[in-house]
């Protein structure tokens, strides 16, 4: 029997999409206008026209045994093709010896589900700003998640579905049937997510290298916050197989069932970390340019008539204050005490190293004030 929370997320227009893309016919002439009269291979389905009558949830059920007998599928596999009409789905599906009695442990599911929330945080993020990785979540990011929902479980070993609206059937109707409905942020935030785990599995089974793909993974694909987010649905002591299942919305891809599958093992995760560690090198040590005020001044005997000359500087970055260090040579320093003294603000450009809490300029190319 199904149980009616399954059928919720099912519309009039998402059961017509589907049965549409799996080339039932529907007799717009039928005179009862209340009902939804479909014909495919002999085969009639009979359907209230809208949701909001009474008997479509009851008359529901029955159309799924039928489509289930049908195409010799599953109810459950066929609530999911009907909801992915206007739906993206994500699924994960934890095989080890922790999930065996269809349960987790409490600690381990939850770093799972908060793995699963930075995976579509950061890919939000990522959506915004395309960088290797990101340093500060945005606050349109984090309300993006909130369109994401925990959505039914599976029975069989441990299953986390996610589901997100993609597309608005009122808005759909008034595209052409040739065009596609242009996609919204949270299709697209999936398709980064769907990629990012393509990228993986490639380079995991040497389709491709890390050095051939992360150059310009980030742009489409995986980032280094993605990839830690990732790592947090790896248990610490036991192995694990993670089935990864994306549905894309037919109401975009045009056809029935687009699915992307992958399976996350222990040679997986170890991409995965190696991919995090290799942006985070990228990122933290790079040629920049910054424009502050010099905060503090030292200058230590180190030899004689030799003498480190350090400064701090106080910047602004991404909104946050920070106070940078750098060793300056004699001139430089001599312009960065009058610059102190005067309180003019300063341009220092460099190879800055953000590995460390105390961000530091390991080599300094140019230093100027500016007037």
């Amino acid at each position: 029997m199904i149980r009616k929370e399954k059928l919720l997320n099912i519309t009039a227009a998402s059961l017509e999409k589907y049965l549409l893309f799996k080339n039932w016919k529907r007799d717009y002439n039928f005179k009862n206008k209340k009902l939804m009269v479909f014909e495919w291979e002999g085969e009639s389905l009979v359907i209230p026209a809208s949701e909001k009558y009474k008997d479509f949830y009851i008359a529901l059920p029955d159309v799924i045994e039928t489509l289930s007998e049908l195409y010799k599928k599953s109810d459950n596999d066929i609530i999911k093709e009907i909801n992915s009409s206007y739906y993206d789905l994500l699924e994960f599906r934890i095989k080890s010896k922790l999930s065996e009695n269809g349960t987790l442990p409490l600690g381990y599911a939850s770093n799972c589900i908060e793995g699963i929330k930075d995976l579509i945080l950061y890919s939000a993020c990522a959506e915004q700003c395309k960088e290797p990785i990101c340093l500060r979540t945005t606050n349109n990011a984090k309300s993006i998640v909130d369109n994401f929902h925990l959505a039914q479980t599976d029975f069989g070993s441990f299953i986390i579905n996610i589901d997100i609206k993609v597309v608005d059937e009122e808005n759909e109707q008034l595209v052409l049937p040739e065009c596609e409905p242009d996609p919204s942020v949270e299709h697209k935030i999936v398709k980064r997510i769907g990629k990012a785990m393509q990228q993986i599995d490639e380079i995991t089974y040497n389709k491709t290298t890390l050095d051939e793909t992360l150059p310009e993974a980030y742009e489409s694909g995986v980032t280094a916050n993605m990839c830690d987010a990732l790592m947090k649905l790896k248990p610490e002591k036991e192995d694990v197989s993670i089935e990864a299942k994306i549905r894309y919305a037919s109401a975009i891809t045009q056809k029935s069932n687009s699915i992307e599958r992958i399976v996350i093992k222990n040679n997986h995760f170890y991409i995965i970390n190696e991919i995090a560690k290799r942006y985070r090198n990228i990122e933290n040590e790079k040629e920049i340019t910054l424009q502050g005020y010099v905060k503090s001044l030292k200058r230590i005997q180190i030899a004689k008539e030799r003498y480190k000359r350090n400064i701090s500087i106080l910047i602004c970055k991404d909104g946050d204050f920070r106070t940078v260090k750098a060793e300056l040579g004699d001139e430089d320093y001599k312009d960065a005490c009058d610059a102190h003294k005067d309180g003019k603000k300063i341009e220092i450009r460099g190879i800055l190293d953000m590995s460390i809490k105390n961000w530091k300029f390991n080599h300094v190319e140019s230093f100027k004030v500016i007037e």
